[in-house]
């Protein structure tokens, strides 16, 4: 994968094209071995493709493909291919007419957008004025004999490119290509360290009763905390995803109480699957995340199905008149204590009409910090019933991060609080699982 502009290079914009062409491509089952990014040069990104292209089948290259001087993309692979560029006469005809039916003139700038390598194949772009290409690279040749690869060129505009890759090149690719998705598992961890899970598995594959196809799986570990991601990756093309599903009866009692799903479906989804099982409604009351935790709910389709409101109470006023937050707990404790969290979580509760409540209060920083409270503290509460529960955590880093943080420890500490009560079992949760008897057993 290559992507183009030294607006990436300079951070001024965020490479979201190269996460997303990671993502599709191991949907599909290829392999990328390696993800670059090059200036607005010809003699780069031709400099690019050529070490790169002698090594692969397929070179996906997203920018650089504007009407502007600064579009090199095109040139660059005609001169590597030593092609020359043909106008088509379509796209002239279809510029034209999206340009006038926006009621701007088509300056003879635009027209370079018309413009291909010789031999391309167009790839449409509904939403956009610069339509992709698909090239046959095969006279570049692999370092290890064979013909060279497919280049296939489209849009830096996110929107553009996923449009693109989803509709044209997706599937001109399985039309070319034997395309076999590699089986994969994902296992959804909270509460526990990166290293230990790996201690957990090493011991698991240690184990001479065993008769799991270790051997044949990848294992990987990605850490977003709180969570902990753990995923077994076939490196036998025989093993299937409903194969790999046999390791979850061990995993599951390997870190009972700790695994909160299986699968693609977020921490977020899970909370709201659990609240629908167990019919019940949660509000939220927050200060320093400032909705965030709302929103990470209300980003999951359905969920005003157990989602009442919340109130953001930043300021101590609108903690006493939104959700009752008394005075003389705010004066003998401060804004920023577990007794006020629990306050506002049982507040929200009553005042917005819910099951459960959940509260957060903290101090995001940069400034605002104390001995007692430095920067980074942050109380979060959830009251259900007769029972409240208080963190009180310490996050390092930005603002943003403790912020985002924050929200996700509300998160599963709800979740915890759910499981508590009876009210999760993940077979009732994982869409992925091909047998929830496996199950059974671990409910938690």
């Amino acid at each position: 994968m290559i992507t183009i502009g030294d607006e990436v290079l300079a951070g001024d914009v965020v490479d979201t094209n190269r996460a997303y062409l990671g993502q599709r491509c191991r949907a599909l089952g290829l392999a990328v071995i390696e993800g670059r990014s090059v200036r607005d040069r010809t003699a780069e990104i031709a400099a690019a493709l050529r070490e790169i292209g002698s090594r692969v089948d397929v070179c996906l290259v997203s920018g650089g493909l504007g009407p502007t001087t600064d579009d090199l993309t095109t040139i660059a692979v005609a001169e590597l291919l030593g092609r020359t560029l043909v106008r088509d006469e379509t796209v002239v005809e279809e510029l034209r007419r999206r340009f006038a039916a926006r009621g701007r003139e088509l300056v003879p700038t635009n027209l370079k957008q018309a413009d291909f390598p010789e031999g391309s194949e167009v790839l449409a772009n509904p939403i956009g004025t610069a339509p992709g290409f698909w090239c046959d690279a095969a006279d570049l040749g692999r370092a290890e004999g064979g013909p060279g690869p497919v280049v296939i060129c489209m849009p830096g505009v996110p929107s553009e490119l996923r449009r693109m890759m989803t509709e044209q090149v997706e599937p001109r690719l399985a039309q070319r290509y034997a395309l076999q998705p590699v089986a994969r598992r994902t296992y959804r961890l909270l509460a526990i360290g990166e290293s230990t899970v790996q201690h957990v598995v090493d011991g698991l594959l240690r184990r001479d009763d065993s008769a799991l196809p270790w051997s044949r799986v990848f294992v990987h570990y990605r850490a977003r905390s709180p969570e902990i991601f753990l995923e077994l990756e076939a490196t036998d093309p025989e093993l299937s995803a409903r194969d790999l599903a046999a390791f979850d009866a061990p995993l599951c009692e390997a870190f009972a109480g700790k695994m909160y799903g299986i699968g693609s479906a977020s921490l977020a989804a899970r909370v709201v699957e659990a609240l629908r099982a167990a019919q019940l409604s949660v509000a939220v009351a927050e200060s320093c995340t400032g909705g965030l935790l709302g929103s990470y709910l209300t980003e999951v389709p359905g969920v005003s199905d157990v989602f009442v409101g919340g109130v953001i109470s930043y300021a101590n006023r609108v903690k006493e008149r939104s959700l009752g937050v008394s005075a003389e707990l705010l004066a003998e404790h401060g804004a920023v204590s577990e007794p006020v969290a629990i306050a506002m979580a049982q507040g929200v509760r009553e005042r917005v009409g819910a099951d459960v409540g959940v509260g957060i209060t903290g101090i995001a920083g940069p400034d605002g910090g104390t001995v007692d409270k430095p920067v980074g503290t942050v109380f979060v509460a959830v009251a259900h019933g007769d029972r409240s529960r208080c963190l009180r955590l310490r996050e390092p880093g930005s603002r943003a991060g403790v912020r985002h943080r924050s929200a996700m420890r509300a998160l599963a500490l709800l979740w915890e609080q759910l499981a508590e009560r009876g009210s999760v079992d993940i077979a009732d949760l994982d869409t992925d699982a091909p047998d929830p008897a496996l199950f059974a057993t671990h409910r938690r």
